[in-house]
């Protein structure tokens, strides 16, 4: 009986550390367990303003605002963009500094490619915007 209860331990902590070993490799997912749905389209920069430096953050910074417009209409109702501005935020969730805007040549009436990505299924962030010329986590030039 003993024996039976080990083997019983002993399954239950290798199968799901042997799960955990399996699932190192895989690239993990923005958002976790989440899918969306895309949008293709457009973002134009609308306004760039110089913010403050801080304490935390000595760096010079700029907040950058778009609009984001859709090649065709967005279903779900809650991520609809007209007449809405976004903030265009690094990965990190830090503002763009000057060296990151030269390299990218994001400029006030600017036009970029743009994804609007809308959650379909989990509990993650519910919009995302992708830019395919724009790296969001290059923090080599911030």
């Amino acid at each position: 009986m003993s024996y039976l209860i080990i083997l019983i331990i002993l399954s239950l902590i290798w199968v799901p550390s042997a799960y955990a070993e399996d699932k190192l490799g895989e690239k993990p997912l923005v958002g976790g367990q989440c899918e969306y749905k895309q949008y293709e389209g457009t973002a134009e920069i609308i306004s760039m303003t110089k913010i403050a430096r801080s304490i935390h953050d000595p760096h010079e910074r700029d907040e950058v605002k778009f609009k984001f417009v859709p090649y065709k209409r967005i279903e779900e109702t809650f991520a609809r963009t007209e007449g809405r501005e976004f903030l265009l935020m690094l990965s990190n969730s830090s503002y763009p500094g000057q060296r990151f805007l030269e390299k990218y040549g994001i400029e006030v009436g600017k036009v970029f490619d743009c994804h609007l990505k809308v959650i379909t299924k989990g509990t993650c962030t519910p919009v995302l915007f992708e830019f395919p010329s724009i790296k969001l986590d290059d923090y080599s030039v911030n």
